[in-house]
């Protein structure tokens, strides 16, 4: 890992404690059929090097202990991977599966990860620091946890399955992604803090509450839709985070559904379309 992007995510890791992933490759199975950690190790330190665009694709069937063994084979080889998660043993993706706090080391090489209809959950710092270029989280999934995706620096796209009800703190922290629609549930602090890139976003109609400083730092963000009805209650800003979106919140309490938009990241006025 380069030393400005390991001191970045050092900082990442320490904000997670002071404040409290199919990608453009294509998300199919195929590929190599796998069975253990040490076999995908074994596999990968027997392939050519590679780049990210032509990752290796492994298949396996996993359960919840296997990932961290997993993430070392992939980190540990150096190599570009696209990795198919399947069976029904993988319930949940758990806290720091795919970063090992010991080594200090991302699977920065991990471009594409399938999570399979059986996982119901995805653990806090989950996938802290990985390469994915996007990811699909599927409708069995009912949980995000703080920081999953903090600081996946190639992060452009994210679907979120229908079923999702919280999103944890920071979630997408430091992520490039342009657009992202939440179809329902909580929306937790900072969760888009820091998306330098992030453009469009849309609120779906089961979305039941925004938490603070939910696009703080959001410099390109210009639109917003809400598709339903939240509460003045539920709209938790403080006044760092008030500053961020301008008079995004006092607008929509006022018009209710539709589109806001503003002139540039900068402006603190909306108007609603």
């Amino acid at each position: 890992m380069k030393a400005s992007k390991r001191t970045a995510i050092a900082v990442a890791i320490a904000a997670v404690f002071a404040f409290s992933t199919t990608v453009c490759f294509g998300q199919s199975s195929g590929g190599k059929t796998i069975n253990s950690a040490e076999e995908l190790k074994a596999y990968l330190d027997s392939q050519p090097g590679n780049s990210p665009d032509k990752p290796i694709r492994v298949t396996m069937s996993a359960n919840d202990r296997m990932l961290k063994e997993i993430a070392k084979a992939i980190y540990s080889s150096g190599k570009y991977v696209s990795l198919t998660l399947s069976g029904n043993a993988l319930t949940s993706i758990p806290e720091w599966a795919f970063f090992d706090r010991e080594a200090e080391k991302a699977c920065e090489t991990l471009v594409s990860v399938t999570i399979p209809n059986s996982v119901l959950s995805i653990g806090e710092n989950a996938f802290l620091g990985c390469g994915l270029v996007s990811i699909i989280i599927p409708n069995s999934v009912s949980s995000i946890g703080d920081w999953a995706f903090n600081y996946c620096s190639e992060l452009t796209s994210v679907t979120i399955g229908n079923n999702v009800t919280s999103i944890g703190i920071g979630a997408f922290a430091y992520c490039p992604l342009t657009s992202i629609t939440i179809p329902n549930g909580k929306i937790g602090d900072a969760v888009f803090i820091n998306c330098h890139s992030l453009a469009s976003v849309t609120i779906g109609r089961g979305v039941t509450s925004i938490g603070r400083q939910v696009f703080s730092d959001c410099i390109s963000l210009v639109s917003v839709t809400f598709q339903g009805t939240i509460p003045s209650e539920n709209l938790r800003e403080d006044e760092y985070g008030i500053r961020s979106v301008g008079d995004l919140w006092t607008k929509y309490l006022a018009g209710g559904i539709g589109t806001y938009t503003r002139p540039n990241g900068s402006s603190s006025t909306w108007t609603k379309q």
